[in-house]
């Protein structure tokens, strides 16, 4: 009887999706039978094919897994839309068909070598496209489709010359509401299986991963405000699109508190309480999180540590290395001086920045995912275009 109860009913709703690590079939994401269910199965026994030459994840697990989790997860956010279980299916194909081509004529990554890589994507998208076409006309299916889900592929391929922020950033910047949406979809059920496919990474590295999700989520809150007001109630999620944010936060919620878990099994117990209480201090004297990108450099109180992560990790991500080293040092020296009398050693200094950084990083996600207005400053697309962060990468 509990499975019927208002409780348990609740309990559906809020809990947390876990990644299918089995190869799902054609029946268990759609209706076989239909016409689009033809048509989805000549897609998944194309992708399936590819993905056998794709290599193996770095957990571990078949490639071909992850695709088929996207569609999963858009079937769990009530998405039957041909286009966007399509473009699920083929979202990595494009990216991994080049990434094989590099490897297997060893091009290098100098301009002579994107150049190549530019027309060889070029070549791919061209054969898909005609490929998928002439399905559709001779299974009487509306081509329109097949433009469609080009177009969605077109968004979410990252270009070997692009930066991670141009790459989301043409999603986001996108004309066509309805393709840019799909897109979103398509792009938050990825990051929802990657995120929860951490486990060959270090600490840092998880923090790195689940940080890319932090730009994707501030990125989507501002468009869900845009597209249903301020007001839009973000905790009944009755939208597709805010089914997958929430799923998305939370996914990103747990990495996070993963990391937390795993810095303190480093011996660095004793400074738990202290650095939850100067994180307090600097939610309190911050008027929130809203100037979680600012930096002080004169502050001496271990709140100092919360100043400027979503800087940090923007420098990595950005691929400004000087930056970003030279914000983890001053972190580190900081760490030395003020935590002198614990006698820690550098792996637990390393760990003690690693679970600060998580910590503060899983709030800004909470607040992201409850507080209605809330965004990150500084840290959209528009912002970063106007900062010029948002180029072609150099080489």
């Amino acid at each position: 009887m509990h499975r019927l109860s208002k409780e348990y009913k609740k309990f559906k709703m809020v809990k947390h999706w876990q990644p299918a690590n089995e190869i799902l079939l054609v029946k268990d994401l759609t209706n076989p039978k239909n016409k689009f269910g033809k048509f989805f199965s000549y897609l998944y026994e194309k992708t399936k094919k590819a993905y056998k030459e794709f290599p193996i994840r770095k957990d571990g697990t078949n490639p071909f897994v992850h695709p088929l989790n996207l569609a999963w997860d858009l079937k769990k956010a009530d998405i039957d839309d041909p286009v966007t279980l399509s473009s699920a299916l083929l979202h990595d194909y494009i990216e991994e068909k080049v990434d094989c081509y590099q490897k297997e004529n060893k091009i290098a990554k100098d301009e002579k070598g994107l150049t190549l890589l530019d027309k060889f994507e070029t070549k791919v998208f061209f054969d898909l496209e005609t490929e998928l076409t002439e399905y559709c006309k001779e299974n009487k299916l509306d081509t329109k489709m097949v433009k469609e889900i080009i177009e969605v592929l077109r968004l979410l391929t990252r270009h070997k010359r692009h930066f991670y922020y141009r790459s989301i950033s043409a999603i986001y910047n996108h004309k066509d509401e309805k393709i840019k949406e799909k897109a979103i979809q398509v792009k938050l059920a990825d990051r929802i299986h990657n995120i929860q496919s951490l486990a060959p990474f270090n600490e840092l590295g998880k923090i790195y991963q689940a940080f890319k999700n932090l730009f994707i989520l501030n990125n989507t809150k501002r468009f869900l405000i845009d597209k249903y007001g301020e007001d839009v109630d973000f905790d009944k999620a009755i939208h597709p699109t805010e089914k997958l944010f929430r799923k998305c936060c939370k996914a990103t919620y747990d990495a996070f508190l993963n990391v937390c878990h795993a810095s303190l099994a480093k011996d660095i117990f004793n400074v738990e309480s202290m650095l939850q209480l100067a994180f307090r201090k600097f939610v309190h004297e911050k008027h929130g999180l809203w100037g979680v990108t600012q930096v002080e450099k004169k502050e001496t109180h271990p709140m100092r540590l919360y100043q400027g992560i979503v800087k940090k990790y923007d420098a990595r991500l950005h691929q400004e290395w000087k930056k970003f080293d030279k914000m983890k040092g001053d972190e580190m020296k900081y760490c030395k001086k003020f935590f002198a009398d614990f006698n820690f050693t550098d792996k637990q200094l390393h760990a003690v920045i690693e679970y600060k950084d998580a910590h503060a990083l899983k709030e800004v996600v909470s607040r992201l995912l409850y507080k209605r207005r809330y965004v990150i400053s500084g840290f959209g697309c528009s912002e970063l275009c106007s900062r010029g962060q948002i180029c072609m990468k150099k080489r």
